[in-house]
Order: C-alpha cells, then structure tokens, then sequence
C-alpha cells in the first residue's frame, strides 16, 4: 500500500506495533507456564506510554475528527470502531489484567487486528477523502 506522506508517521508506529504484536503472540505460544514474561509485558508497558498513548491521541482527536466532519454514516461506524477498539488495547494492557501467556496473546491478537484495520480501511478512507489541509495537520501532529 502506497501511504500518504502525512499518515506515514503513524504507519511506521503501525509496523513497530505489529513487530511487538508478534513478539507478544510467540512468546506466548512458547510459554509452558506463566515464568519468564516479564521482559514482554515490560516491552508493551513501555510501548504503551512511549508509542500508543500519544499515536491514539492523534488518531482520535485529529484523525477521526477530520474524517467525522465527512458526516458519512459508514465512516462514522469506522470511527466508533477506532475508539472501541483503542479502549480494549489500552484495558488489556492495564495492570487491571493478568500477566499470563493466555492474556499476552490475546494482546498480540488484538493489536495486529486492529493494526490492520486502520491500514486498510482507515488509512485508505482518510488519503481518498480528506483533502491536503487535513491531511497537513495530522503530519504535524507527528512531528511533535
């Protein structure tokens, strides 16, 4: 997929996340038990406050709100998508949760989902829709 250069900021956080994602599902596939995963769940916690927290804030407050202002009930549903499933992410990684192998790969499963869904679908919508300004406005939100 050739990426807009205004969204290309957030897809390479798209494809660290998914790197991550992977990690996540692997090593939790190869775990007999629940020992030694630790560094994993450090890995995401970091990922969490380093990456997600600030990449979510631009997608929905920049991104969905200029895709919101298209006022198409279709996008519209992408965007309650986006934020629900930005909610579950941000659930499961909370220290609310067990640090189990059953729960890293429900994480890893979840993030590529998702992952997948704004490049495809969210991504796609937004370089065909939106037009330069807005697009412009998110380029600078990464910048920051």
């Amino acid at each position: 997929m050739k990426r807009n250069a205004a969204l290309r900021h957030l897809s390479i956080d798209h494809h660290h996340g998914l790197a991550l994602a992977r990690k996540a599902k692997s090593t939790a596939e190869a775990s007999q038990d629940d020992s030694g995963l630790e560094t994993i769940w450090a890995e995401l916690e970091s990922h969490v406050h380093a990456v997600l927290k600030p990449h979510f804030e631009i997608e929905e407050t920049i991104l969905a709100t200029a895709l919101g202002a298209l006022n198409d009930p279709q996008i519209n549903l992408l965007i309650e998508r986006l934020y629900q499933e930005h909610t579950q992410i941000l659930d499961l990684l909370s220290c609310n949760h067990p640090r189990s192998a059953r729960h890293l790969k429900q994480v890893g499963e979840l993030l590529t989902r998702h992952i997948r869904f704004e490049e495809r679908v969210l991504f796609e919508i937004a370089q065909e829709r939106l037009d330069s300004q807005a697009l412009e406005v998110i380029a600078k939100a990464c910048k920051h």
